[in-house]
């Protein structure tokens, strides 16, 4: 934007960046809508490595864990099976892990342990951020709910709905164990078979 004033450049800035957001509003409503309608089928959902999935995405909310300077650590290894469709699998950690370093404070930590045993394959997603009030738990899934806390950063309560319907339509189920000004674990459940 090379000569243009300095108030033009932050107006499109702004405005561009306002763009951005409405834009991945759209995005997560199209989503939610396709999903709630049966327009999206989970494709291939069969025993498949973990680690890909996870490796997806982590890798979409790498960059806004390092600007934040917040460490990741993952504990997965390549013989971890689940069955999962990898794409919306994908897509739903991505929602739970962007949350995690959306609430996580600066120099915060991340940490990513899956596990199996006969039935689930169970991946904790666990982070040092400003954990949820217990009374909000029980509506935190809810679409378009936002806690009390949640309310001063960007977003619409649409992520945990949508995580939660991915995981649930492939036989998963999800649950949370937070404590206040600690952190919170988010820990995802897929079947084995």
């Amino acid at each position: 934007m090379p000569g243009l004033n300095e108030n033009v450049r932050h107006y499109i800035q702004h405005i561009k960046a306002q763009s951005d957001k409405l834009d991945w509003l759209i995005q997560s409503l199209i989503k939610l809508s396709r999903l709630e309608t049966g327009m999206i089928s989970l494709q291939q959902i069969e025993a498949k490595p973990l680690i890909q999935t996870l490796t997806q995405a982590l890798s979409q909310i790498y960059a806004q864990a390092e600007n934040k300077q917040i460490t990741i650590n993952i504990d997965c290894g390549t013989h971890i099976l689940a069955c999962h469709d990898v794409k919306w699998t994908s897509e739903a950690l991505f929602n739970l892990l962007e949350n995690a370093v959306k609430y996580t404070p600066h120099s915060g930590q991340i940490s990513v342990l899956a596990e199996s045993n006969e039935m689930f394959t169970c991946i904790h997603l666990t982070d040092t951020g400003l954990g949820i009030p217990n009374e909000e738990i029980p509506h935190i899934f809810k679409r378009f709910y936002r806690g009390k806390q949640a309310r001063e950063f960007e977003g619409v309560g649409i992520g945990l709905f949508l995580s939660r319907e991915i995981i649930t339509a492939q036989g998963g189920h999800i649950n949370v164990i937070s404590e206040t000004g600690k952190g919170t674990t988010f820990s995802v459940y897929l079947p084995q078979r």
